[in-house]
C-alpha cells in the first residue's frame, strides 16, 4: 500500500512538472509563411475567408489589409456572377442569390442580408466593386457586402427634409467608396417650373478619418424620384433626372464631386450596364427595342441599336413585356420578364446570331417575394466594413 501511494505521489509530480503546450502546438497554421497564407486565402470563397478574422492576429490582419482586398477583387473581376436580390413577403426579410455568369444554373450560393428592423422599407442600390448602399424608410443609410452577410449603419444624414435620394459609388483613382445623398424640396421657387428639386447634398466616404457627411455643391437644379437607382461606371455616378420638365442623364464625378448634365437621345426610362458602358432604353420593353449606349462620355457620343424581338418571341412562346438588364461579357444582352410563372428565368439574346435562350434560376422556384433586383458583373469582395 505504501509503494503503491509512492508511485501515485509521483506520478502527480510529474504531471504538476510537464510544460505546458506552446501557440505553436496548439495553432500550427501560424507557423506558416506569410506567403503561403495570402495564398491560401486567395483560393478560398469569401464566406470561408471572414471566418479567418476570429481564427488569430495573424490571419486577421491578412484577411483586413486593403492590398489583399484589390487582389481578391481582381481575382474576382476575372469570374463576375449575377447578383439577384429578393424581398420575401413574409417579414419583409431580404435575400441574395448569387450564381455565375457562365453557367446560372449551377454554382448558386443564397445568403440573407437583413437590415435591423424587420417590416421596413428597404432600397439597396447596383452593386459596385461588391459593395452596396442601402436605405430604409426612416432615413437610415446603410453599406452591404452580400458576400459577407455584413451590414454597417452610416451616421445620421443631417436633414430637416424626410425625402432623400442616395446613390453610390467608386473612386478608382484614390479607392474611395462614396455615398451622394440628397433631399427634395418642394419649393417652387427653387425651379422656373415649379417643380420639386434636389438640394442639400451630402458625401460620405466609406473608411475616412472624419466620420461625418459633408455638404457640396450642385449647380444644376433637378429633381429624381426617391426610388430611383444610380450606376457607377469608371467614377462615375449616373442617373435620370428631370431638369425644367425634361429628363436628362445626370453624371456625378466621383472623384472631384461635381455634377454635369447630359442629354438623352431619345424617350427613355430605364438605365442599365452595358460591359464597361452604360445603355439607356425603355423601362418596360414590349415589341421591338431602341437601345442607346454611351460611347464617349466627354463627347455625349451614343450609338443606337434596333433590336426586333418578334420573332424570338414568338419562336419561344415568350412574354411580351420585359426589362433590360444589362450585358454579358460575351456580348448577349439580358432581359428580365415581368410576369413569370413557375421557375424564374431570364432571357440571353445574340446580336451577332440573333438567337434567344433561357438562363434558369431553379432557386427562386417557389419563394414569394414582393419585389426583385437584377444585377450583372457583380464581383464577390473579402472586404470586411467597417466605419
Amino acid at each position: 500500500m505504501k509503494t503503491a501511494m509512492m508511485r501515485l505521489g509521483s506520478t502527480k509530480k510529474r504531471c504538476k512538472i510537464s510544460a505546458p503546450m506552446t501557440r505553436s502546438q496548439t495553432y500550427p497554421l501560424d507557423k506558416m509563411p506569410l506567403e503561403m497564407k495570402e495564398e491560401i486565402c486567395m483560393k478560398l470563397e469569401v464566406e470561408c475567408i471572414t471566418k479567418l478574422i476570429a481564427l488569430s492576429k495573424s490571419w486577421s490582419s491578412i484577411v483586413r489589409n486593403k492590398i489583399f482586398t484589390n487582389l481578391y477583387l481582381n481575382q474576382s473581376l476575372a469570374r463576375p456572377r449575377i447578383l439577384i436580390s429578393l424581398i420575401g413577403v413574409q417579414d419583409m426579410q431580404h435575400f441574395f442569390l448569387s450564381c455565375s455568369q457562365e453557367d446560372p444554373s449551377s454554382d448558386h450560393r443564397t445568403v440573407s442580408c437583413n437590415p435591423p428592423r424587420q417590416g421596413n422599407w428597404y432600397n439597396f442600390s447596383p452593386p459596385v466593386r461588391g459593395l452596396m448602399s442601402c436605405m430604409c424608410d426612416n432615413n437610415k443609410v446603410m453599406i452591404g457586402n452580400p458576400s459577407t452577410r455584413q451590414l454597417i449603419t452610416l451616421p445620421r444624414v443631417k436633414t430637416v427634409r424626410k425625402d432623400i435620394l442616395h446613390f453610390f459609388g467608386y473612386d478608382p483613382v484614390k479607392g474611395e467608396y462614396k455615398v451622394l445623398c440628397m433631399t427634395v424640396s418642394r419649393n417652387p421657387t427653387r425651379s422656373r417650373s415649379g417643380e420639386a428639386v434636389t438640394e442639400e447634398h451630402q458625401v460620405f466616404t466609406l473608411g475616412a478619418k472624419r466620420k461625418k457627411w459633408r455638404k457640396i455643391e450642385c449647380e444644376h437644379l433637378h429633381y429624381a424620384h426617391p426610388r430611383t437607382q444610380g450606376i457607377c461606371s469608371n467614377g462615375v455616378v449616373y442617373y435620370l433626372a428631370w431638369v425644367e420638365n425634361v429628363r436628362f442623364l445626370i453624371c456625378f464625378d466621383v472623384g472631384s464631386e461635381k455634377f454635369s448634365v447630359m442629354e438623352l437621345p431619345g424617350d427613355v426610362e430605364g438605365l442599365s450596364n452595358y460591359g464597361e458602358k452604360i445603355a439607356v432604353t425603355k423601362m418596360i420593353i414590349d415589341g421591338n427595342i431602341d437601345l442607346w449606349v454611351l460611347e464617349d462620355a466627354s463627347k455625349q457620343k451614343w450609338s443606337k441599336t434596333t433590336i426586333v424581338t418578334s420573332s424570338w418571341i414568338e419562336s419561344h412562346n415568350l412574354i411580351r413585356r420585359f426589362m433590360f438588364r444589362g450585358r454579358l461579357g460575351t456580348g448577349e444582352l439580358v432581359f428580365e420578364p415581368l410576369f413569370v410563372a413557375g421557375s424564374f428565368f431570364l432571357l440571353s439574346y445574340d446580336l451577332k446570331e440573333g438567337k434567344v435562350r433561357k438562363i434558369i434560376i431553379p432557386e427562386i422556384f417557389g419563394f414569394s417575394f414582393t419585389s426583385i433586383g437584377v444585377y450583372l458583373d457583380h464581383v464577390e469582395s473579402p472586404m470586411f466594413l467597417e466605419l
